[in-house]
């Protein structure tokens, strides 16, 4: 298995991201749409419910709250025509408020956009690192390598960082998907605690792979169900559910470089296959995170009130 490049290539922004999207938040988050299951919080989230929490909870701007649902939306990749409609829907609105009632009508998967969320983290500055020499650009770490370890390298483009963000955060991830009475009394889990099917589905936002150098790509969730690995992750179809402990062992044990990604295809001094066959695909991602960027990006930068 390996980590999936679209959700940090096109989906993190590169930023740090606000305070009040750290993990402890999220956490909250997530506790406080599984509750509300029955007004458009879960399982899935559309943009008012989103709203109140970004705005009323995590108190984030309204423009923010919306350039990080627009963008999840865009990542998710809707087909070509209903991008038109809905393009086209947004330019004919003549107010703010008949906008907003627009905006209404979209949702998103709820546990995938807390993933996503999450995946901010991964331009989140660390003192410690920075005092070390690893995260910001000095003498020691300016000379790029095919290790990855280059401090001026966009960590978007770097898939050994997605790599290195999934392994050191997958506990963290697993335990932001679990239900309610599946943590513990101060938010984590324990060791009877059962990963659902949902969350693992959920989970193959970030994650995929193969079977046995096949050649075929598969989502997370559908590798985990493959019989032969139930014994190592620990899925039982009566609970239709996975143990904590033994799933992310095995998907620690599982993971590797991405096999399709630019680090191993420049190691093994191979042409990358996207450019040969795929290039229209990941040119349209490009073309798709230009214009996000052309439309919000004053917002980001330009807030000098926010500081963003």
């Amino acid at each position: 298995m390996w980590v999936r490049t679209e959700p940090f290539l096109v989906g993190a922004l590169p930023v740090p991201p606000p305070a009040r999207l750290a993990p402890h938040y999220l956490r909250k988050t997530a506790a406080y749409a599984r509750a509300r299951q029955d007004k458009n919080f879960f399982p899935q989230l559309n943009w008012s419910s989103w709203r109140h929490i970004a705005c009323g909870k995590l108190q984030l701007s309204r423009e923010i709250a919306w350039l990080y649902f627009e963008l999840f939306r865009g990542l998710l990749g809707p087909a070509p025509p209903l991008r038109l409609h809905w393009a086209e829907t947004e330019a004919a609105c003549a107010s703010a408020e008949e906008l907003e009632r627009e905006r209404n009508e979209l949702s998103v998967d709820t546990l995938q956009f807390l993933l996503f969320l999450y995946v901010q983290q991964l331009h989140n500055v660390s003192l410690r690192r920075s005092l070390l020499g690893d995260e910001w650009p000095s003498p020691r770490t300016k000379s790029p390598s095919l290790t990855g370890k280059s401090a001026g390298e966009n960590k978007n483009w770097n898939d050994q960082e997605h790599l290195a963000f999934v392994q050191s955060h997958l506990l963290d991830m697993l335990e932001l998907l679990l239900e309610p009475e599946q943590l513990s009394a101060s938010s984590h889990s324990s060791c009877s605690s059962l990963v659902s099917f949902e969350a693992v589905c959920a989970l193959s936002f970030l994650l995929e792979g193969t079977i046995s150098n096949s050649g075929t790509v598969w989502p997370l969730h559908e590798l985990a169900l493959w019989q032969p690995c139930h014994g190592h992750n620990g899925y039982s179809k009566v609970a239709s559910a996975f143990s904590l402990p033994k799933l992310e062992s095995w998907l620690r044990s599982s993971l590797t470089p991405n096999p399709l990604g630019m680090t191993v295809c420049l190691k093994a001094g191979k042409k990358l296959a996207w450019a040969q066959q795929g290039g229209k695909n990941c040119w349209e991602v490009a073309l798709r995170k230009a214009e996000m960027w052309g439309k919000w990006g004053h917002i980001v930068v330009g807030n000098g009130r926010n500081g963003r």
